[in-house]
């Protein structure tokens, strides 16, 4: 006799596991800023050069971006609840020891170094943990809107976390910048483990998309998926034009700060919240990018990114033309710049990623996307210093990334008619 089907998870755990992922991966930021917001103090501070800094954060950069490979394969076998918790700890242990290292030794630079790699490390269970966690618990039908609206995680993230920092550097001096974060991310990494079950059968309901399986099966079933999502050519294309996007993300999230208080002469506190604005832009356009994608564009969400990429590219030539003339242009360009940038960005690292991976290997397909364009993520520090040497050459670096953007727009035509099955994408859909 067979056993009857599982009842479908009530709204209450629903909204608790969006709830409680959401505030994981928006907490995220707050270590994840912190060493961007002192570049300034700890170039005039320690005697960092601009180049010293550079290799702090490409030592972090390389250790997300193996990382998010790495969390990939580790979160679709361990599970997110576990790996997300520890991930959140480890960040939030990492960042109090940062702030220390000059009290306890001499070589500053390779111990930062050294710190700061390994907190990268830490940071990069979040996104495919976070990623496989909402694909666990919610299907494909209406994901586009799902994720538009729990991508908007990490533009409120950036924001409010680079707001706070700005208030505790300016009221209680640059290590308060890191301690009050850290105590943050541990309180609600703890939370996580607490409040979230890895999926809908964790807690006797049915699992989207998988409806009916085993769990002998859905274990057969994600040993198929890993090599497919590896043969899939849209894995690639995808990963590559998120490489873009994530060149320009992480060199404004990293040392947008510092350009507009070298370039502009704003203070610290100042530079701080301005440069919020790329990431206010982002919250509005984020959701409305999963609502196009999914209702205008019936689910088209390769098409939909290829659109905001498109629209990136005349963002950037637009902030180049009025950004610099006044504070309230240069909120608005960048406002304009971080909602395309984060519409494409969430949507390809986002409900792309989990289309393809599909519900059995959703962090591997996330991870290794995201690992793709962590590459971005490493070298975007290099090629900043190298086209900006003696704080020159600012408007240069901006066409490049508009370059970047049009490039990353090009990998997403051969998919431009993928639209609601994506279990086998070809370019004809």
């Amino acid at each position: 006799m067979n056993e009857p089907e599982p009842e479908e998870a009530p709204p209450a755990w629903r909204t608790r596991v969006f709830a409680i992922s959401w505030l994981s991966y928006f907490s995220y930021y707050f270590t994840r800023n912190t060493f961007k917001s002192t570049k300034t103090t700890l170039q005039d501070q320690f005697g960092l050069s601009k180049s010293d800094l550079n290799w702090i954060d490409t030592t972090y950069n390389v250790a997300y971006c193996l990382g998010q490979v790495t969390n990939g394969f580790l979160v679709d076998r361990i599970g997110p609840r576990r790996w997300v918790a520890l991930g959140m700890l480890m960040s939030a242990a990492l960042t109090l020891v940062f702030q220390q290292v000059h009290t306890f030794t001499g070589m500053i630079l390779g111990t930062y170094m050294l710190i700061w790699g390994l907190h990268g490390f830490a940071q990069s269970t979040g996104w495919p943990g976070n990623g496989k966690l909402m694909a666990s618990w919610f299907g494909s039908a209406r994901r586009g809107e799902v994720m538009g609206w729990w991508s908007t995680c990490y533009q409120a993230g950036g924001l409010v976390a680079v707001w706070c920092l700005a208030e505790l550097l300016g009221s209680f001096g640059w290590r308060a910048a890191f301690i009050g974060p850290a105590l943050w991310v541990t309180v609600v990494g703890i939370a996580f483990y607490v409040l979230v079950r890895d999926r809908p059968s964790s807690v006797g309901y049915r699992d989207p998309d998988t409806t009916g399986m085993t769990k002998e099966q859905r274990r057969a079933a994600m040993r198929a998926a890993w090599p497919r999502v590896l043969r899939t050519p849209m894995v690639w294309a995808m990963g590559a034009a998120y490489f873009c996007c994530k060149l320009i993300r992480y060199a404004l999230l990293f040392w947008l700060p510092y350009y507009l208080e070298r370039a502009f002469h704003y203070s610290k506190k100042d530079s701080l919240q301005i440069s919020i604005s790329l990431d206010a832009g982002g919250i509005v356009l984020v959701i409305a990018a999963g609502f196009l994608a999914d209702r205008l564009f019936r689910r088209h969400r390769v098409f939909t990114a290829f659109l905001f990429l498109i629209l990136l590219v005349g963002a950037l030539f637009l902030y180049q033309e009025i950004g610099t003339r006044s504070t309230t242009l240069t909120v608005l360009g960048l406002a304009l710049v971080g909602g395309c940038l984060f519409a494409a960005d969430s949507l390809i690292s986002g409900a792309v990623a989990q289309d393809l991976g599909g519900p059995h290997a959703a962090a591997l397909a996330s991870g290794l996307i995201n690992g793709i364009g962590s590459i971005g993520q490493v070298i975007s520090g290099f090629l900043l210093v190298y086209i900006t040497k003696g704080d020159k050459n600012w408007d240069t670096l901006f066409y490049m990334f508009a370059f970047l953007a049009g490039v990353g727009a090009l990998c997403c035509v051969p998919f431009l008619r993928v639209g609601p099955s994506v279990s086998s994408p070809s370019p004809r859909g």
